[in-house]
Parts: C-alpha cells; structure tokens; sequence
C-alpha cells in the first residue's frame, strides 16, 4: 500500500498519520490543520494540489459532509465523507492524488 493509500485510510478512521512518512502528504501542515477541521487549510490544500478543480459540497440528515472534487469539465468525481466537511474535503482531495497516481 502506498502513503497515500496509509494515509488516506488513517484520515478515514478518525486517526492522525504521525507514523506514516512525511511525504505522504506534500502539505503537512495544510493536511493537519484540515483533518482538524481548518476550512482554510482544506482550500489552501485545495489550490495547491489540484488547482483549477470544482468542488461540490452537500449536507445530509445525519450531519454528514459529502464533498466532491473533480477536474474541470469533467464528470468524474472523487468524494469524501466525514462528520468534519474539512475533514471530508482532504479525503475527496486524497482520493483525487490517488487517481492521478493511476493507483485509484
């Protein structure tokens, strides 16, 4: 498995990734902040990493975030799911880097 994979697993389940290398995430700080809940952070993270790409966020029932990020005029998606939207914006932006890997 790779970082990214670690450390998209490890966001998933709620846990920070302090044992996972350092590069798994070339922002590590823009990373934290938004597991923690920074929006700032999270479209800091966004336009360093995918610049250019849409986003889309929707609310459900269950206080659940779905956020979905994608290239521009593009129909493929990748989504993240959390309680914390800034939290599932770095698991859509995960997903993403993943895809771009050619790993997805």
């Amino acid at each position: 498995m790779t970082a990214l994979k670690d450390l998209l697993a490890k966001v998933e389940a709620g846990e920070w990734w302090g044992d996972l290398p350092r590069h798994a995430c070339l922002h590590t700080d823009l990373c934290w902040k938004a597991f923690e809940g920074s929006l700032d952070a999270a479209k800091a993270l966004h336009d360093a990493v995918l610049p250019g790409w849409d986003l889309q966020i929707c609310t459900y029932e269950d206080d659940l975030f779905e956020v979905s990020v994608s290239p521009p005029l593009c129909v493929k998606t990748y989504d993240g799911l959390s309680k914390i939207i800034a939290r599932a914006w770095l698991i859509a932006i995960i997903r993403a880097l993943i895809a771009q890997e050619g790993e997805a």
